[in-house]
């Protein structure tokens, strides 16, 4: 069987842009394989409705940012509102991860250190690390393994960004991408849990998690995440991630295609160094010279990478608990 760039199996590569095309549309990738249990849409859709919606705040600065006419001061009184996420920030801000030589004292002062697209970033992800708490031992995370493998990718993918030379602003949305990728796991794994259905991985079985939760339920994680996508008015630009970072249509742009191959290769690192996972997670880690090019990484860059992931992904952990 073929497998695309990113390493999937069972898809077709199209000539034009060596991307996969997978239809996603109406039932026919729900059905394609036996359902080891039987688990309708309705009952998926109330676990959409039980995943907690994002605090009006963090949609109102998703919004904001990258108007000409917000100012820190606006930002401010914003997020002085949810005193939660004003701590969060603040401590995210004055920890290692920054460097700073002193914490700092205001919410005004963080937001003119960090810049408002990082801003966006980690008010995202200060609000995410209270959401993502689902058990996910079918999945083989460990105790608040989706955040910790989350943050990871998250800071995995702008480091690649960075280092193929995209500018600053551009590199914080493949932080969200990275972030948000795999929220529809939110929605799965308390159903393969109370089912007693383990994706852990399987000696001699060589199917991608999405195919497994398609025989497991009869839906994968991109569906649901495409669901909480829009239940949290995420952007177009990520609910793109969020729904078709399996199945890569062929009609995406270069700019999108480039930011999805290196979301794909930053959460193939973080399985590597099996951050939030324990060490038979049925991830697939293999990252092979395709997959780099898509990424605009040479070899020694690659090498380069590689060396430091372990301390990257140290210093993501440390710099967010």
């Amino acid at each position: 069987m073929a497998e695309d760039l990113f390493g999937n199996r069972r898809f077709k590569p199209a000539a034009a842009k060596a991307a996969v095309v997978d239809d996603d549309s109406g039932e026919k990738y729900r059905t394609a394989a036996t359902k080891t249990v039987q688990v309708g849409e309705a009952e998926l859709l109330a676990e959409v409705d039980r995943v907690p919606s994002l605090p009006a705040v963090v949609q109102e600065i998703m919004a904001k940012v990258g108007s000409q006419k917000s100012s820190a001061q606006d930002f401010d009184q914003l997020i002085s509102k949810d005193m939660v996420i004003a701590g969060k920030l603040m401590k995210m801000v004055s920890s290692p991860f920054y460097g700073l030589a002193n914490p700092v004292s205001s919410i005004s002062q963080a937001v003119n250190i960090v810049g408002f697209a990082s801003l966006k970033s980690l008010v995202l992800a200060a609000s995410a690390s209270h959401l993502m708490v689902a058990d996910l031992s079918a999945y083989g995370f460990m105790q608040q393994g989706l955040w910790k493998n989350s943050i990871s990718t998250a800071v995995l993918a702008r480091e690649i960004a960075k280092r193929c030379d995209v500018g600053k602003d551009e590199a914080e949305e493949y932080f969200l991408a990275g972030l948000m990728r795999d929220v529809g796991m939110l929605v799965l794994g308390p159903v393969l849990s109370r089912s007693g259905i383990t994706l852990r991985k399987l000696e001699g079985c060589k199917d991608d998690i999405l195919t497994r939760e398609r025989q497991a339920i009869g839906f994968d994680h991109c569906w649901a995440g495409e669901r909480i996508a829009e239940k949290w008015r995420l952007p177009e630009t990520l609910s793109v991630i969020v729904g078709k970072h399996h199945r890569i249509p062929s009609t995406l742009s270069d700019t999108q295609m480039k930011q999805l191959a290196t979301v794909r290769l930053a959460e193939r690192l973080g399985y590597m160094v099996n951050a939030g996972v324990v060490v038979d997670h049925p991830f697939d880690a293999k990252i092979d010279g395709v997959l780099l090019k898509a990424v605009g990484l040479t070899a020694i860059k690659f090498q380069e990478l590689v060396v430091d992931v372990p301390k990257i992904v140290e210093k993501a952990g440390n710099s967010l608990e």
